[in-house]
């Protein structure tokens, strides 16, 4: 095998490598339903993972064994907003006829509590030591002993709390308030910690170290350490409804309005997810953190065995190690091989030849960097995420060539493409004749002083900003006041709402900027006339050569060179612009002025679909490059 075959396999082997790493599954059933389809409210599991506690906005708790199975329902008089799954079989159930409940492990109550006010959740460590609620209209947490139910003691937090969670050794009690903070007090009430957030709370989390995770309507998930230090920000891709964390404070959980449910890492690594068909309102691990259980808004409970993604996820530090020095020792191998093979061919002076300028290079540097890092690195990215289903800040799955084979039969790219080759052909036209033509009379003009006006008065347009211009344009497109159909009804004849038929506006587009005499080309061809040799004009003119076959004959054989670059130029401008159809028509009437480009634009910046938009943008690239070897192979310049 070659050195380049070599280097090219143990490129696909570490490719590989990091797909598996960034990639996972998990297994998952279709759970099971409420008796009655309604939203789930809330969840909890008991710690031997043998019962499962459902809350539900039809006014009643359920109660399931671990196979789905039920086992009761235990009915209130209002939404359920919290239960809580107790280890001597208990179920606690605070609801919002302004009522907590206590009920055995057959669904008999056992107590009722009236606290007058709606009572807005209720947690509990499992053994019962710690439980507390939250009301309505209450800046208090209330702290009460689950076998009567009576109050221990009150903590004020000056707010009313819209969330609560009690660590599973009951240690912490995590309260998320309107007011963008969350409150951390201990088993007896005292305040440890104030912890700020952006946005509205949604959820709230706490583990057994004190790990705290506030989810909030940002479409964010922020955990906070045992100090109240930020650790990390799990992005998700709608509101949040719900998070969960695992009692080591390893993983977190969270769901979202959108139906879609995530597994992190602490550190905020993307480890699953799935979606469902209905928005998610609850996450629960089970004490060991390998199940996951998530309760939607039409009352599905699904169940997801996420064992091997957090296993994986435990070695997965280990496995980047590895990972990291056989990436090192392959480029180490790669650099010796390379310095061997000069050595052969005594090629490495250029080394001594570096070093005598290595202030040049230095100062080269930061202009490498940034060209890498703004225009090399992008291109590279879009071209690895065009083979996955990119979400950055969450999973990302390679899916191979499926985004290229859903662009194949994407109705919009292949009606973008039509419409992109009728572009493309009257672009080419206009950005050559009209500028030649006008460059050619400017040259042709007597007086030097006469060339400098008109150049300068069409170099001044320049100064017009493009987007000004689309506008002047659509406002003379305009049906009711503009200016095309007044001076078409001036003279008799009806006018039409270019922009608004789809029979006309893609002409209508063709003919922004008429006359079409584009600045840079024109200067470039100007440029090109100006350095034509006029000795060759005067000896054809001494031949009898007319004019036009001055243009024809000298001329324009003398401008290929121009020709080349203003083809390739007009090509690279017409494949990938869409600003002045975003601005002018959006795309439409319907589909008759969509590109490839604006739908690339609209996968990305509308549908969140970053991978989709890279296989784009990659097509794009691959039409571009293709065309230009054409164009640099057909078109010769006089020094070729």
């Amino acid at each position: 095998m070659s050195v380049r075959g070599k280097v090219a396999a143990l490129a696909s082997c570490l490719a590989i490598s990091v797909s598996l790493l960034i990639t996972g599954a998990a297994h998952g059933n279709g759970g099971w339903s409420l008796a009655e389809p309604e939203n789930i409210t809330s969840l909890s599991l008991s710690d031997d993972g043998t019962r499962i506690a459902v809350g539900s906005y039809g006014a009643k708790a359920y109660s399931y064994r671990a196979d789905g199975s039920e086992q009761f329902a235990f009915e209130t008089r209002n939404v359920v907003t919290g239960v809580a799954l107790l280890s001597d079989g208990g179920l606690l159930v605070s609801s919002d006829d302004r009522r907590l409940y206590k009920v055995d492990a057959m669904g008999n109550p056992l107590w009722e509590l009236d606290v007058k006010r709606q009572v807005k959740s209720v947690a509990a460590s499992p053994d019962g030591a710690v439980a507390v609620y939250i009301a309505q209209g209450r800046s208090t947490v209330t702290y009460f002993d689950v076998a009567s139910g009576e109050t221990i003691r009150e903590s004020d937090v000056g707010i009313t709390p819209s969330h609560v969670q009690v660590s599973p050794d009951g240690r912490f009690v995590a309260i998320g308030a309107p007011d963008q903070y969350a409150y951390i007090l201990d088993a007896e009430g005292a305040l440890l910690r104030k912890l700020g957030v952006s946005g509205t709370i949604e959820a709230i989390g706490v583990s057994n170290a004190g790990d705290v995770v506030v989810g909030t309507s940002r479409g964010e998930a922020v955990a906070f350490d045992a100090e109240g230090n930020r650790t990390a920000v799990y992005p998700v891709k709608d509101v949040i409804t719900d998070v969960d964390v695992s009692a080591d404070g390893a993983y977190v959980a969270a769901s979202d309005f959108s139906g879609n449910f995530y597994v992190f890492a602490a550190d905020g690594s993307p480890l699953w997810t799935a979606r469902v068909d209905a928005a998610g309102r609850q996450v629960k691990f089970n004490a060991e953190a390998t199940t996951l259980y998530a309760g939607t808004g039409d009352g599905a409970l699904f169940v997801y065995d996420v064992g091997e993604i957090v296993a994986s996820a435990k070695s997965g530090a280990t496995i980047r190690l590895f990972s990291m020095i056989a990436a090192a020792a392959a480029g180490a191998a790669i650099v010796a091989f390379g310095l061997l093979w000069m050595r052969r061919r005594r090629k490495l002076g250029i080394f001594v030849e570096m070093w005598r300028s290595k202030y040049n290079y230095l100062a080269l540097a930061p202009s490498f960097a940034l060209v890498f890092a703004f225009l090399y690195y992008p291109a590279f990215s879009g071209l690895f995420h065009s083979l996955y289903d990119w979400n950055p800040g969450g999973r990302t799955v390679f899916v191979g060539l499926d985004n290229f084979e859903r662009m194949a039969n994407d109705p919009y790219v292949t009606k973008g493409l039509g419409n992109l080759a009728l572009l493309v052909v009257t672009g080419v036209v206009k950005s050559l004749l009209p500028p030649l033509i006008a460059a050619e009379l400017i040259y042709h003009l007597r007086s030097k002083k006469a060339q400098y006006g008109y150049r300068t008065a069409f170099v001044a347009s320049m100064v017009i900003p493009a987007v000004a211009g689309l506008l002047i344009w659509q406002n003379l497109y305009d049906p009711n006041v503009g200016l095309i159909n007044n001076l078409l009804e001036a003279i008799g004849l009806p006018g039409r709402a270019w922009l608004g038929d789809p029979n006309t506006a893609l002409w209508a587009i063709i003919f922004i900027g008429f006359p079409f005499v584009g600045i840079l080309q024109l200067l470039v061809f100007y440029a090109g006339l100006l350095a034509i040799p006029e000795e060759l004009v005067e000896s054809a003119k001494i031949d009898g050569a007319s004019l036009w076959r001055v243009i024809r004959s000298i001329h324009l054989p003398l401008l290929s060179g121009q020709f080349k670059l203003l083809v390739i130029l007009t090509l690279i401008g017409i494949i990938q612009d869409f600003g002045g159809i975003l601005i002018v028509t959006g795309g439409g009437p319907m589909d008759s002025t969509y590109v490839p480009a604006l739908q690339m634009y609209y996968a990305a910046t509308i549908f969140n679909d970053l991978g989709y938009a890279s296989a784009l943008g990659v097509a794009m690239f691959a039409v571009i490059l293709a065309i230009t070897i054409i164009n640099m192979k057909l078109i010769k310049t006089a020094n070729e």
